[in-house]
């Protein structure tokens, strides 16, 4: 079973706030120390399920608002003693949601998409690799690069970002995802002004129309992606299942940008843009359904808003539409030029 221990730190005219909060909650044990003078903070300490994180948590933000200065910290526990004797109890509480919680969550994805110079290096790596097998028809070259690919931070703190409404963090997904897309069009493009381009490769052929078939696998791999990450998981299979989705058609783009194929690089770049909506709109039904939204419609800051979760997430809808539409078989686009 999975347990966490809550630490909370408060002043000692917030006690009374938190013990109410503390007696209404579903939780295995809780108890606080007693401070020596006013100036000494109370700690408190909750033994509960993580199925029960997200609520507990939640229920102290909302009493602690108007608190300056507080602290909460969460624990992961290793094991929990003695354990539930009832055998019934035991299997429910193994059966519940194993969703960790939205700021445990923020931390982890905040962390793997922060714009570094390493990230801008394997991105650069990881294009050249893919690039090369692309251009000979080396497919287990191409999933070498898929690999390496540090694509899942960004996507992944996009999509959660959009689920909580979250500007700052959308910002910061934004900035890396640009960067590692212009990093990967510019080595996949002097490789292509460089080398021969090798367009009778069936990895390079971008000349069909998209379809469902296109959005098959970036839907598989953004519903398994925010699955990992809602359960507070991270694994490198499912990085590479993101990646195979947006490193070869993004490779091939700048290969065929650098060879002058300019109608085929267009369907390349729309194939990345596609993918990448089609991956944050399946990470959005997971969160969903994982209870990972917004606390409210709408924060002070704007920081944390069900309008801009439902907004960014019609443009997507809107955005997938009109690229299948004008790209799919029956498109308004011309592929004879």
């Amino acid at each position: 079973m999975s347990f966490r221990l809550i630490q909370l730190s408060i002043p000692k005219d917030w006690s009374d706030d938190v013990d109410k909060v503390c007696d209404d909650l579903d939780v295995e044990k809780w108890w606080r120390t007693r401070s020596a003078d006013d100036d000494d903070p109370v700690q408190y300490f909750l033994t509960l399920h993580n199925s029960a994180a997200q609520d507990v948590l939640d229920r102290f933000k909302d009493a602690l608002s108007d608190c300056d200065d507080w602290q909460l910290i969460s624990h992961k526990t290793q094991a929990v003693l003695p354990e539930p004797k009832d055998e019934e109890k035991q299997e429910e509480l193994d059966q519940r949601n194993e969703s960790a919680a939205r700021e445990e969550i923020y931390a982890d994805v905040r962390n793997s998409s922060v714009l570094t110079l390493d990230y801008l290096i394997m991105t650069a790596l990881a294009t050249f690799v893919a690039a090369i097998g692309l251009n000979t028809g080396q497919i287990a070259v191409v999933i070498g690069a898929m690999v390496i690919a540090p694509l899942l931070g960004p996507i992944i703190a996009f999509s959660f970002a959009t689920a909580l409404g979250n500007r700052s963090l959308l910002g910061i997904a934004l900035r890396a995802l640009a960067a590692g897309i212009a990093v990967a069009a510019v080595i996949g493009g002097v490789i292509g002004m460089a080398f021969p381009i090798n367009l009778d490769s069936s990895l390079m052929d971008f000349a069909g129309p998209l379809g469902l078939n296109t959005i098959a696998l970036p839907l598989a791999s953004g519903a398994a992606a925010a699955l990992m990450v809602a359960q507070g998981k991270t694994s490198t299979l499912v990085g590479v299942m993101v990646a195979a989705a947006l490193l070869p058609p993004l490779a091939a783009f700048g290969l065929l940008l650098g060879a002058s194929e300019y109608q085929q690089a267009l369907i390349a770049l729309i194939t990345v843009v596609t993918n990448i909506i089609a991956i944050n709109l399946a990470a959005q039904i997971v969160f969903l359904t994982k209870g990972v939204r917004p606390m409210r419609w709408l924060s002070d800051k704007y920081d944390n808003s069900l309008y801009w979760n439902v907004g960014i997430s019609v443009l997507l809808i809107v955005g997938l539409i009109v690229a299948i539409y004008l790209f799919g078989g029956g498109g308004a686009v011309s592929w004879d030029g």
